[in-house]
């Protein structure tokens, strides 16, 4: 069979390879709002649509079992090498299809590939069930806006998720793809089912074993889809009570700052210093959010302190030194009677953001990994901020001198890790410091 009658017998496969692209482009106009490059995006999503490649994998499949054929190195009569070869290359330029379609797109991480991998399985499912053209065309037809009119409420979510287990999704699709290209090959096993010689009895196992896995695919991602609304839910609701605490404490916090001459963007900075290393450091996203809020109230103790103590302007005697440095067990005090993880852990950071790595820290002398993880992070994040502010009795220091007395007390008063990642991150606090200047 020469080339172009291969495209000449699967003219149906031609249309539906301009519907996929024009349908794509459709969803992209409205859910995407991208316009641009129409007929480019045409001509792209037309020759690396589903349809249009099973074609090829047809002709370089049924190329290669002749010359097999031809060459003695098969015989003719075992239909199940000829399968193998149609499903290999099949599977081959699918997956080349998904990757082309993704690539030009601009959807990645399987959310490309699980699009493109619906219109294949949409495809398959017509192949088996259909039992001529005008079959074909009507069920292709069918299915499409039967999908479509099932998902048309959940589109808008799905080009917005970011949660959204696609590679799960892509997994069932792929799955899926391997069972009706498996039924389909009943049809080369079995010659008769693809003629009138078999009633509709012959048929309905491999229609409805079809029909049934297509339903559960489908569950399976539905079941995907409202897992993901459920955990977006949980996270916004966690942003907004995350929000309101955040209000509350930065209040008190700036109250707190106040007194020592200090002001609430130093608590800011701390705060977004203290996010930004964590995330740095692997800590995970709650985790990250309860310390940028927990940071904030790192120095609540200093509401106990005398106002002469604290805004004294001159250089402290040892005796009020001492005193101040009393304000690391009046925060743990004030904190000490609500529970909650957020509240555990400005608990701990305020007792022990003034210890040191090397153990010459104060209240208690902790030393190395005994000091939390959270206050070592926020040790470097108030000393860094406080640096490079202007306080009365100081001048402030540039980036660059706070950046190097960082450096220097690495191992010493720092924990080595925490620097580390101060050094690494230390282009976007830069950024911070500019954004929420005094």
């Amino acid at each position: 069979m020469a080339i172009l009658d291969y495209f000449f017998y699967n003219w149906p496969k031609l249309i539906f390879a301009a519907w996929f692209s024009i349908f794509n482009l459709l969803l992209v106009w409205v859910y995407l709002n991208e316009r641009r490059y129409i007929i480019e995006r045409f001509i792209v999503g037309f020759f690396v649509s589903s349809a249009f490649m099973s074609i090829i994998a047809e002709i370089v499949g049924v190329s290669l079992y002749n010359i097999l054929i031809d060459n003695g190195l098969l015989i003719d009569k075992y239909n199940f090498f000829f399968i193998a070869i149609s499903i290999f290359f099949d599977a081959l330029f699918i997956f080349i299809g998904g990757n082309l379609f993704s690539h030009f797109t601009g959807q990645k991480n399987y959310i490309g590939a699980s699009i493109y991998m619906e219109y294949v399985c949409l495809e398959r499912l017509c192949l088996v069930v259909a039992t001529n053209y005008t079959n074909y065309i009507l069920l292709y037809i069918f299915f499409q806006f039967s999908l479509f009119a099932l998902m048309r409420k959940k589109l808008d979510y799905l080009f917005k998720a970011t949660s959204l287990k696609w590679k799960s999704i892509f997994v069932y699709l792929t799955g899926l793809f391997y069972i009706l290209d498996l039924l389909y090959s009943a049809y080369l096993l079995f010659p008769e089912l693809g003629t009138n010689v078999v009633n509709f009895q012959n048929l309905f196992w491999l229609d409805t074993m079809a029909l049934i896995t297509c339903c559960f695919v489908s569950g399976y991602i539905n079941i995907s889809i409202s897992e993901s609304k459920e955990h977006d839910g949980k996270i916004e609701y966690f942003e907004r009570l995350q929000k309101s605490q955040e209000d509350i404490i930065t209040t008190l916090a700036e109250m707190s700052e106040a007194k020592s001459g200090e002001t609430g963007q130093h608590v800011r900075r701390v705060a977004e210093y203290s996010k930004l290393l964590g995330t740095k450091l692997g800590l995970g996203y709650e985790e990250v959010e309860n310390l940028k809020i927990a940071a904030m109230m790192h120095d609540l103790g200093k509401l106990m302190i005398s106002k002469e103590i604290i805004e004294k302007p001159a250089k402290l005697t040892p005796a009020e030194y001492d005193i101040v440095k009393q304000h690391t067990q009046y925060g743990w005090d004030i904190l000490s009677n609500s529970d909650g993880e957020l509240i555990k852990m400005a608990r701990i950071i305020a007792v022990q953001h003034h210890e040191y790595w090397n153990g010459q820290g104060y209240p208690i002398g902790l030393s190395g990994n005994g000091i939390s993880i959270y206050a070592q992070i926020v040790a470097v994040a108030d000393v860094f901020d406080a640096l490079t502010s202007e306080r009365s009795y100081k001048r402030a220091w540039s980036n660059e001198e706070a950046y190097n007395e960082i450096i220097k007390q690495r191992g010493e008063q720092f924990s080595p890790r925490v620097v580390d990642a101060f050094i690494e991150c230390f282009n976007q606090i830069r950024v911070i410091r500019d954004t929420y200047l005094d």
